[in-house]
């Protein structure tokens, strides 16, 4: 058996109970969900409203323009999304991929993005490079870690969360530009060398 947080997963087959062991993160607590209920008893509704709208606003008037700008001054694109989300947004990492042809190495340059701005203190970032495969438990993922198949590019999203203020956002943005330019400056004395 295997406690999940207060749960507990019971086959009579061994290997199942493996398996499920090899995958499951870790053991959850009911701590965040907890904080969670007494921070939205605080604050009532109308104080999560007004969360809602101040992030909607950043959002809308801050966030996205400069997503964009600094695609575009990246020579990359930012993703568009559906209409019913509205906190996550993606941007393409084409021009960071290496001139070399093999995908294990392209994909292992641009999951350093990912570490790079982890390192620098920048959560919430995911990095997806192409073509990645995984197989867990007999099932193979195509382009794993993407929300598709096989998706064409790699990318990398960021997240306008509740709460977040604009100087958190300028942060943020001052990291990924500080970030970016590391990275292409070793991408560019790697590929010299």
């Amino acid at each position: 058996s295997i406690n999940t947080g207060g749960a507990i997963v019971l086959s009579p087959t061994k290997s199942i109970i493996t398996n499920i062991g090899k995958i499951y993160a870790g053991r959850a607590s009911a701590a965040p969900i907890i904080d969670l209920f007494i921070t939205l008893l605080s604050m009532g509704l109308n104080g999560y409203k007004d969360l809602l709208e101040q992030r909607n606003t950043l959002r809308d008037d801050y966030f996205i323009p400069k997503f964009r700008e600094m695609a575009l001054s990246y020579n990359e694109r930012v993703l568009e999304c559906t209409d019913s989300n509205t906190i996550s947004f993606g941007m393409t990492l084409n021009t960071l991929a290496s001139t070399n042809n093999d995908s294990n190495h392209k994909n292992d340059e641009i999951s350093y993005l990912g570490s790079m701005l982890f390192t620098r203190c920048v959560s919430g970032t995911r990095v997806i490079p192409t073509n990645v495969t995984k197989t867990i438990c007999q099932q193979k993922f195509i382009g794993f870690g993407s929300s598709i198949d096989d998706y064409g590019d790699s990318y990398m999203t960021a997240a306008v969360a509740i709460g977040v203020t604009k100087k958190e956002l300028e942060e943020f943005f001052s990291r990924l530009d500080k970030t970016w330019n590391e990275f292409q400056k070793k991408k560019s004395k790697s590929e010299k060398n």
